[in-house]
């Protein structure tokens, strides 16, 4: 051999090194997108739901009862103004009707609230924590499209299963997966020229460099910029304490309104005395 062949045999070989390199550095990369997007969100929410949302919950119940209640009044007056008893029962049943949306939101709260106790209670442990991001690692190696552009269609049918399972922490579906992706490990290569090797170790700075941009983006944007809040004790006391406060304006409100509807009644002659919504 040459001492051109034997040149180009050695750079043909640093750049596949090199290209191996930054093929797991994507990897990683990606993988760290996927585990802030698809599990640290979902459990920071989870977190600030059993946190703060059940205090805000119930702020939101009394805002919804206040609505109602000033809604009541201002039915109850229009006839009033008009020369006429109220119909209470009329006005009732048009309030039913004006609030289902209010309940449509205290009910998807409440659910919020459900979901995110459930899911705190079944977190994997740190062990199989860990055991899910070396397999899904592993898989995305594999089989992640921006690492592979020569996927099958077989494969790309493979790593949205994959996507799937990772999203569900399902270990055991991801190590059948694993099982699968070994059996459909060929994926066709273009001839190693420098020219492609070249290319190939281009395209892949400029992935990481997006790449890179990308988990920036992510982590400067709620709930991501919550995380030291919800794990500081003290901030969601002081938290707490505010949406207390407001709690009890609200409160006080909706005392004030439903003692004003109980008068409207007794002053109309309605015989039902007057309960809190």
């Amino acid at each position: 051999m040459d001492e051109n062949h034997l040149d180009l045999h050695l750079e043909t070989l640093q750049l596949a090194d090199e290209i191996e390199l930054l093929r797991d550095e994507l990897t990683r990369l990606l993988t760290e997108a996927d585990e802030l997007l698809h599990i640290v969100k979902p459990n920071l929410l989870a977190m600030y739901q059993t946190k703060i949302g059940a205090w805000e919950f119930r702020l939101l119940q009394l805002q919804c009862e206040v609505a109602r209640l000033r809604r009541q009044t201002e039915l109850a007056q229009a006839s009033i103004n008009r020369g006429r008893l109220p119909n209470w029962t009329a006005i009732e049943g048009e309030l039913e009707l004006e609030f289902l949306q209010w309940q449509m939101k205290i009910n998807e709260a409440a659910s919020r609230i459900d979901a995110a106790e459930s899911r705190l209670k079944n977190l994997l442990t740190a062990a199989d924590s860990n055991v899910l991001k070396k397999l899904y690692f592993s898989l995305a190696k594999k089989l992640h499209p921006d690492v592979n552009p020569q996927l099958t269609d077989d494969q790309k049918r493979l790593w949205l299963r994959v996507q799937d399972a990772y999203e569900a922490s399902d270990i055991r579906e991801l190590e059948a997966l694993a099982l699968l992706a070994e059996r459909n490990s060929q994926v066709p290569q273009p001839p190693a020229t420098l020219e492609i090797l070249r290319g190939q170790r281009e395209t892949l700075k400029n992935q990481i460099a997006a790449m890179l941009e990308r988990l920036e983006q992510i982590q400067s944007r709620p709930p991501f910029t919550l995380r030291r809040q919800l794990e500081d004790d003290a901030w969601v006391e002081a938290r707490r304490a505010e949406i207390d406060a407001q709690i009890l304006q609200w409160q006080t409100n909706r005392d004030a309104l439903a003692a004003h509807i109980a008068t409207l009644m007794k002053e109309t002659g309605h015989g039902k005395q007057f309960g809190n919504n």
